[in-house]
């Protein structure tokens, strides 16, 4: 069942990764200048080089920390001129990873802001303000209460995602 899995996301993430567009993609960096991770850890962050390291060499990828450093604020889907579903491929990688079980060192901290806010960087409204002045929806501090909701079940019957205190 598992290979069968595996199989299953990694051709969900090769039909999400256009080929075509990404030939562009290589000399735009939009998606690395807009990205708060970047701007934060620019040496250990970097999605133009992430996407291009999942491209081409993604078994490699799949044991790398900078998978797992995503914010899933949508920045850089939104202003990509490509618009490659970026956020999106990360976040199938990052599935495909943890079916190879493939996990983010210390992902403690991590989990418990997943659980808090549904994301993995907290989103302040300062940066809804931002998005806001830049014609973008703001996208709040956390994911609708639903999605909240769904993401501690399964963090509490599955035993790999426990947060240890």
């Amino acid at each position: 069942m598992e290979a069968e899995t595996t199989n299953i996301s990694k051709e969900l993430l090769q039909r999400s990764i256009n080929a075509e567009k990404l030939r562009y993609c290589y000399g735009c960096g939009t998606c690395t200048a807009s990205c708060p991770v970047a701007k934060v850890i620019p040496n250990h962050f970097n999605p133009r080089s992430l996407l291009q390291k999942i491209f081409f060499d993604l078994s490699k990828t799949l044991t790398e920390d900078e998978l797992w450093l995503c914010a899933w604020c949508y920045t850089c889907y939104e202003r990509c001129p490509q618009e490659l579903k970026t956020t999106e491929i990360f976040l199938l990688t990052r599935n495909l990873a943890v079916e190879r079980g493939h996990f983010p060192r210390q992902p403690t901290a991590l989990i418990k802001q997943i659980l808090k806010s549904g994301r993995t960087l907290e989103v302040t409204p300062a940066r809804d303000r931002k998005r806001a002045a830049l014609g973008l929806k703001e996208i709040g501090e956390t994911v609708s209460e639903e999605a909240l909701e769904e993401i501690r079940t399964i963090t509490e019957k599955s035993s790999s995602w426990r947060v240890r205190e």
